[in-house]
This record gives C-alpha cells, sequence and structure tokens, in this order.
C-alpha cells in the first residue's frame, strides 16, 4: 500500500532501525495502522549495534522476532575473556533463572546466550519482518519537521521531503514516534538534555583473526582505553578501539590514529589477534563512532514520544543498547495495547502511558545503564584509585560462583537489579581496599597509614562511579552524617531491639527534615550539662565533669528505693541528693563513662571527610559553571546545623546501653515529707519532679504528650530525647536562631536552578523565600521569650509550654497563634523542597552529570 498524506495513521514512526522496526510490527500486530518512515533504506553499515546480548535476545523472543537472527550469520555468545595485563578471566552468562519464563522460552537452553552479527544484515531482517505486516507502511524519505497544533499544543503529524526539489508532503498521525538514533534531528525541540561524549569508538573488521574461542567476547583492559573484540560473522571479526578524546588530541599531532593504534593499542592485543589486527589497519576501513552519554528523559509533550537512542544513550562497551531498545518495546507493547488505550487520539491517555513507560523502564533497563557507564570508567582507568579497583574487580571475579556469574548476568541483561549492581559493585569496592591494604603492608607495616589514606580515596572514587553519582554522593553525606550526629539517651532496660530502632528512625527523620530543631536539643542539653558542672563543684566534687552532666541528663543513673519502682535522675535531682547528703560522692569517672560509650569514631571521622568533600565538591562545580542540584543545595545547608550540633554534642556518650544504679535505703515518702508543701503537688514524671519546677519557671510538658514516643510508665523508666533542662538562655536562643536563618538563607543560592518548568522554579522560589521568611520571624520569638518582660503563653515545639503570668485573652493566644501559624507554614514549605529535589532527578541539566575538573585550580598543570 503507498503511504498517503490524506489519512491519518494511528503511529508515525521516524526512523527504522532496531527500535522502529520492532515497535511497528508490534503495533501492526495489535492492529494499529502505523507509517514507518526512513531516510535510507539501503543496508546499514555501522560498527556499533552488532552484539545482542541475552536479554536483547530474549526480548526478541517475546515479540516473535527471533526469527530475524536466522540467516544473517550470527554467532552465538555464551559470554566473556577478559585480558588485564598478565591475568585472564573468562566468565560465562549464567544459567536462566526458572522463575523467567521470558528467558526459559529461549530454546531451552541451560545458559541464556547473546548473538554478534552485521549489523546491517540484522536490519534488513527487521525491515522485512515490517514490510509483511499488512497494517505498516514504509515510506523512504526525510522528516524534516515536526507538525504542531494549537489548542491544546500537541504534535499531529510529521513534513517530510524525499528530495530537495520535490514539495514537501506532510503525514498526519494520532502518536508520533521518533526513533531516528543517537544523531537525532528532532531530539532539541523536545527535551534541552544534550547528550555527551568524552571519547570514540574507532572500529576494524578483521578477518580470520584466531579468538581462541569461537563463543565468547574479548575485552583488553588496563592500558588505557578498553578494546572489545567478537566475531560478526564466519570469518570477520569486530574490534572497537576507545580512544578518549584528550587522546584523540595528542595522537592527532603525534602521527595520527592509526600509528596510535599501531604502536600503543596493538602490541596489548593477544599474540594470535595481532597478525589480522596490523592487516586489517593496514588494508582495512579505519571508522569510528563517538561513546555518547544520555540519561532519559520523561516524554511530557503531547502526541509525540522520543524512544531509543534519541531519548537515552550509554557506553557501548557492553553492547546494552539493543537490549534496552528491545525492552523498552516490551514495556510500550503493553502500555499502549488496545486494551490499555482503545485510541491513540486520547493524547491526555497516551501521555499517562508514557509516564509510566518512564518510571516502569528503569526496572528493565537501570541496570544495563548504570553499569555501562560504571565499568567504562573502570576499565579506562585514568587514575591510580581506579587502578586499584580495577585489579580488585580482576581477582574479585576470579572467585567463581555467584561473583562472577551475577555481574556477567547483569551486564547481558538476564539480571535487572540495580540492588544486585549496587551489591556487587560495592563488595568489588571493599574487596579492592583489602587487596590494596594487603599489598601495600606485604613489604612493611609502616605503609600502614599511608594505606589506610588510600583507601578512602578509592572508596570516595568508587562511590562517584555508581551513578547517578551526584545522588549517590548526597545521599551517603546525608547518611553518615544523621549516623554520626545523633547522640540517644539511654533505653530502658526493657526496651526491645524493634522499638530502638523505630525510635532511631523518628529521630534520623527529624534530623534530616529539621535539623535546627536538634541543634537546638543539643545547646540545650549542652547547657544542663554545663550547669551541673559548676553546682557540682560548688559541693566539692571536682571530678564533675560535662561528660557526667550529659550522661545524667541522658539516663544515665537510676535511683533505686526501697518499696518503690527504679526511676532515672537527671543531674538537676543528683546536685539536689548531694546537696541534702542522701546520696555519696559518686565513683564513676569519666573514662569510666566513656568505656560505656559506643561512640563510632570512624563514622564520625567519615562524616567528617563526606562532608567537607561535598561542601568543596559543590563550591568548584559553581567556580566551573556545571549545574549544583536542589540535592546537593540542600546537603549543603544540612551541613550548617549539623556542624552545630556535632560541637554541642561532642561530649555526650553515644549509644550507652546500661545505666549506673544508685541504691539507697531511705523510701522516696520519707523524702516527699520532709521537704513539705515544695513536694506535695502529684508528679509528672518522676517523684522528683519538684526539684526542677523553679529551674523550668512555668515550663510544662504539654499534657496529650505525656504518653508520647514509650513514655506510658510513671515514674518513668528512662529519660526521653526530647529532655533539655534547662530552657534556652537569651544567648542560646539567639545562636540557634542565627544557625536556622543561615541554614534556610543557603536554600536561597538555588534562586536560578534548572528546573523543567518555570512553575517548579517559582515554587522552589516561593518556598525557600517562606522557609527563610518562617526563620526569621518564629525563630525570633524563643529568643525574645528569655527577656523579663516577656510575659506570654508561649510553646516550644509544640511539646514544652509556658503559660503567661497574667492570663489574659491577649497574652494568652498572640504569641502561641504566631509560633502555631510558623509551625505550619514552616512544614508545608520543607515538603515542598523535598517534593522539589526528588522530581529534580527526573531532568537534570546536561552538567549536572559532568565532573570537576580538579586540574583546572592547579597552575601550570
Amino acid at each position: 500500500m503507498t503511504p498517503s498524506s490524506h489519512r491519518v495513521y494511528d503511529v508515525a514512526i521516524i526512523g527504522a532501525g532496531v527500535l522502529g522496526c520492532a515497535l511497528a510490527v508490534t503495533l501492526a500486530r495489535q492492529g494499529r495502522q502505523v507509517l514507518l518512515i526512513e531516510r535510507n533504506l539501503n543496508e546499514p553499515d555501522r560498527i556499533v549495534g552488532e552484539l545482542l546480548q541475552p536479554g536483547g535476545v530474549a526480548a526478541l523472543s517475546q515479540l516473535d522476532l527471533d526469527s530475524c537472527l536466522e540467516g544473517i550469520d550470527a554467532i552465538p555468545v555464551t559470554g566473556y575473556r577478559i585480558f588485564h595485563r598478565d591475568d585472564v578471566i573468562t566468565f560465562l552468562y549464567p544459567p536462566i533463572p526458572s522463575r523467567d519464563a521470558k528467558l526459559a522460552k529461549q530454546n531451552g537452553l541451560k545458559r541464556p546466550e547473546g548473538r554478534s552479527f552485521h549489523h546491517g544484515r540484522f536490519i534488513m531482517k527487521l525491515r522485512e519482518a515490517a514490510q509483511r505486516e499488512q497494517h505498516i507502511e514504509i515510506l523512504q524519505t526525510t522528516a524534516k519537521e515536526l507538525l504542531w497544533s494549537e489548542n491544546p499544543k500537541r504534535v499531529v503529524g510529521v513534513r517530510c521531503r524525499s528530495h530537495a526539489e520535490e514539495e514537501p508532503a506532510t503525514y498526519h498521525a494520532q502518536l508520533t514516534i521518533i526513533a531516528d538514533g543517537q544523531a537525532s534531528n528532532f531530539r532539541s525541540k523536545l527535551i534541552d538534555r544534550p547528550p555527551t561524549t568524552n571519547s570514540r569508538f574507532w572500529g576494524l573488521e578483521l578477518i580470520d583473526a584466531d579468538l581462541g574461542s569461537y563463543s565468547l567476547a574479548l575485552g583488553v583492559i588496563g592500558y588505557g582505553g578498553p578494546v572489545l573484540m567478537y566475531q560478526i560473522g564466519e570469518r570477520e571479526t569486530r574490534i572497537l578501539i576507545d580512544i578518549p578524546d584528550s587522546t584523540y588530541r595528542t595522537c592527532s599531532i603525534n602521527g595520527g590514529i592509526e600509528s596510535y593504534i599501531q604502536t600503543k593499542v596493538i602490541p596489548t592485543l593477544p599474540d594470535t589477534i595481532r597478525p589480522a589486527a596490523e592487516k586489517a589497519l593496514a588494508t582495512g576501513r579505519l571508522r569510528s563512532m563517538p561513546n555518547y552519554w544520555l540519561p532519559p528523559s520523561e516524554n511530557r509533550h503531547l502526541g509525540v514520544a522520543l524512544l531509543g537512542d534519541a531519548m537515552n544513550m550509554r557506553h557501548p562497551l557492553t553492547g546494552g543498547g539493543m537490549t534496552v531498545a528491545l525492552n523498552d518495546v516490551v514495556i510500550l507493547s503493553q502500555l499502549l495495547s488496545p486494551q490499555q488505550v482503545p485510541s491513540l487520539a486520547s493524547t491526555a491517555a497516551v501521555l499517562r502511558q508514557m509516564r509510566k513507560f518512564h518510571w516502569k523502564r528503569k526496572s528493565t533497563n537501570a541496570s544495563l545503564n548504570i553499569l555501562a557507564q560504571a565499568l567504562y570508567c573502570l576499565f579506562v582507568a585514568d587514575d591510580p584509585s581506579l587502578k586499584v579497583l580495577q585489579r580488585g574487580f580482576m581477582k574479585y571475579i576470579k572467585h567463581g560462583g555467584t561473583y562472577v556469574e551475577e555481574p556477567s548476568g547483569l551486564m547481558g541483561g538476564v539480571y535487572h537489579s540495580p540492588f544486585l549492581l549496587c551489591y556487587h559493585f560495592f563488595s568489588i569496592a571493599i574487596y579492592s581496599l583489602w587487596v590494596l591494604l594487603r599489598e601495600e603492608c606485604a613489604s612493611s607495616l609502616w605503609k600502614l597509614p599511608v594505606a589506610v589514606i588510600q583507601c578512602f580515596l578509592v572508596f570516595g572514587r568508587a562511590v562517584r562511579l555508581i551513578g547517578p553519582y551526584i545522588f549517590t554522593d548526597c545521599v551517603l553525606a546525608l547518611f553518615v552524617c544523621v549516623w554520626a550526629v545523633l547522640h540517644h539517651n539511654i533505653p530502658a532496660r526493657t526496651d526491645g531491639y524493634w522499638r530502638m530502632v523505630r525510635r532511631k528512625l523518628r529521630w534520623a527523620c527529624l534530623a534530616v527534615c529539621a535539623p535546627e530543631l536538634l541543634t537546638l536539643f543539643a545547646v540545650m542539653q549542652w547547657h544542663g550539662a554545663r550547669l551541673s558542672v559548676t553546682q557540682m563543684r560548688e559541693l566539692g566534687d571536682e571530678d564533675w565533669s560535662i561528660v557526667h552532666g550529659f550522661y545524667a541528663n541522658a539516663g544515665g543513673f537510676i535511683l533505686v528505693t526501697p518499696g518503690f519502682p527504679p526511676f532515672p535522675i537527671n543531674a538537676t535531682s543528683i546536685v539536689y541528693l548531694r546537696k541534702t547528703g542522701r546520696i555519696n560522692p559518686l565513683t564513676i569517672t569519666r573514662d569510666d563513662i566513656w568505656d560505656r560509650s559506643k561512640a563510632d569514631l570512624f563514622a564520625k571521622g567519615f562524616a567528617i571527610v563526606q562532608t567537607c568533600w561535598v561542601l568543596i565538591q559543590c563550591i568548584a562545580r559553581a567556580a566551573q559553571g556545571l549545574a549544583v542540584t536542589p540535592i546537593e543545595l540542600f546537603t549543603v545547608a544540612f551541613l550548617v546545623p549539623t556542624i552545630a550540633t556535632s560541637f554541642f554534642w561532642a561530649n555526650k556518650p553515644q549509644n550507652v546501653e546500661e545505666p549506673s544504679v544508685i541504691v539507697v535505703n531511705w523510701r522516696i515518702s520519707e523524702l516527699l515529707i520532709s521537704e513539705g508543701e515544695s513536694a506535695k503537688e502529684p508528679y509528672v514524671d518522676t517523684p522528683l519532679d519538684f526539684i526542677e519546677k523553679p529551674v523550668w519557671q512555668g515550663w510544662n510538658r504539654r499534657r496529650r504528650l505525656l504518653h508520647f514516643g514509650g513514655l506510658e510508665r510513671r515514674p518513668l523508666v528512662r529519660i526521653p530525647n526530647d529532655y533539655s533542662p534547662p530552657p534556652p538562655t537569651g544567648k542560646e536562643a539567639l545562636f540557634v536562631w542565627v544557625i536556622s536563618v543561615v541554614h534556610a538563607a543557603v536554600h536561597i543560592a538555588g534562586w536560578d536552578f534548572e528546573f523543567p518548568t518555570y512553575a517548579e522554579l517559582l515554587l522552589w522560589r516561593i518556598s525557600t523565600v517562606i522557609l527563610l521568611g518562617v526563620m526569621v520571624i518564629g525563630g525570633a520569638v524563643p529568643v525574645i521569650s528569655t527577656r523579663e518582660w516577656f510575659d506570654f503563653t508561649f510553646n516550644l515545639l509544640w511539646i514544652w509550654v509556658r503559660e503567661a503570668r497574667k492570663p489574659t485573652w491577649f497574652r494568652r493566644h498572640l504569641f502561641n497563634f504566631i509560633v502555631d501559624i510558623t509551625y505550619i507554614v514552616y512544614i508545608l514549605a520543607r515538603l515542598i523542597i523535598f517534593v522539589q529535589i526528588f522530581i529534580s532527578f527526573r531532568s537534570l541539566p546536561a552538567s549536572a552529570y559532568d565532573d570537576v575538573s580538579w586540574t583546572a585550580f592547579l597552575p601550570h598543570v
């Protein structure tokens, strides 16, 4: 059937490559009328797109297109053989999981197989399959521009021109799919992110090369850019040589690329391959293709979808491009089926399905995308840290079993698990550290300190490899900071493991969501501990230190009296009992308390290193004009209150599990009777509440929170983590106010962030300004409340409440209303910022994926 410009097709697909042909056939079999547009229908001749991983073969089988692999002289590929200097390792694709029906269907093989072939032959087979479908019309012409309609703005077709002298023809379609490859003419019209490249593959076709194995792809690493070899026919072998752009510029001056390959690359190849390589270099056709990196983007335009290499590219080292494309077709065949979308004219329904596609494809393709970039960075090994990881990788794979099969399964698309990828990647990183320590210390233990420093550098480099590195770095920094800064009070003996875990999670969430509140608690507890030192030394207890004060206020001392349940006593109560002679001087020393503490010095040190690294990296990115992302800015803002919190909790014991017990022979009733009127009122927390009443000056815990967070029993069995005697002084409140304002002001630095839409940018600006305003206004109230003239009902963090001395309506409600409103607005602004941070990952600026060029800061380098 001849294509017509007078009809409206269901789908117009621009590009009859792997994805375009496979998707056209799939949609046509579902009854869609498809127009397939291709600029040149002759057999293409490319140096990539010749290795189809087992996951791609399985996807092709699922689409019932596996016959396209027949009659093209395709070679089975069962795994890889990697040459790393003097080491050689072989790993095969893992056995097919019995639960994976898609792979098990593949000819009943115990181990999956990929296929390597001439790219053009495979494409022609796919086009023949498309020609056989009655619902597909194939048109050889050049797509020039998209046709847009207004109200609503959507793509309604494409304008094409076959020859320069002809009039352009228009073809209308309910859905236009752009799959015109890595050099797409339409990408810039639909997304703002351009692809980036740092290297090129230079390809030769070897004749009768002896690879040593008929069904293994070969890789050579450790000498610069990686080299990949695999058979594409009975006699033909493709060799792909990765040459970074910086190396290419250098060798262009020093004899050309052929000279570089002859002198630098061919000597590193296995002996059996060198003759064929030298002959191909001398007589063959040397061609190159850029190795692009383009993160996937969500389709947001009505009536059009960007797919394939036009939308998402990764380094072709792992041969995952066609596998990703065919997996995408499988997903789209389900999401765009007539059962899901009866009519593609419903552009809103199609757009919803494309949004689902953007996230659903991550489950199958995220590991392939990440692995391609990570392995390339690992194999190119351009710094000492990467060389350590490279050696560790080789030794790790040599262990065999799951150490080799699961990584090869990820590379082959047999396994689709980013978590499995992260597990093995960091296992390799940690194993590499062990290899490094063993190598460095083999000759002398004096090298151990240097080796430890190297381990930090290697691990930091490994973290940045497992992209997207921005998210990982910042989340890691947040995690280690939260882990290191939290100093919980001592749990009750009846607290189970999971109760303590839930409590820690609650406080970890508070530390991330409202770090300045954690600073307030730390400042108040620090003040209480210092005050106890002054009071105890007035009583002659010169050994009492700030560590004792923190320990006491964290519930470190349990009072046991006859006929009454044991309960914790804080520093104020200890001062009172010492002053009245009811307890003897405490014998526990500062060192004894620190022995009970399980402060993780490694975690704190790592937190400092990681924190400084993120801060320095953000400054360097800004200095070099690279994009700083919302999560990076949030992490920098988070550091301000976290550093303050760490300072004030520096002397607080961490993770103490067992308190000290003080046993006395007098009864609580005797104590209360001896105190007379001051101890007559019922207690709220412990029988010694009357001791703290003058200190707190009218402050009381909000009644509805008396039983919150496991404080059900009376007397208390532990001191809650928000216990902060006494209330902050003016200086302390002022300090916390300044920290809070600075923390909020850092977010304003993202005023000109690149968000996908102006509405999102406006929302970011509004929420950050509101956050700053709340910190300025709401944070000033605690400062004012410390003044003598302040006589208003006021609540601190909705936990502690102080009533006005003159209970008029105005005094009871004015500041309470101001504080409550600021708290509510604060929470809303925080939520908006969090949402903005996480949705920003769907479309980051292109420069967000660029590394800082550290050598640019060094003179004469």
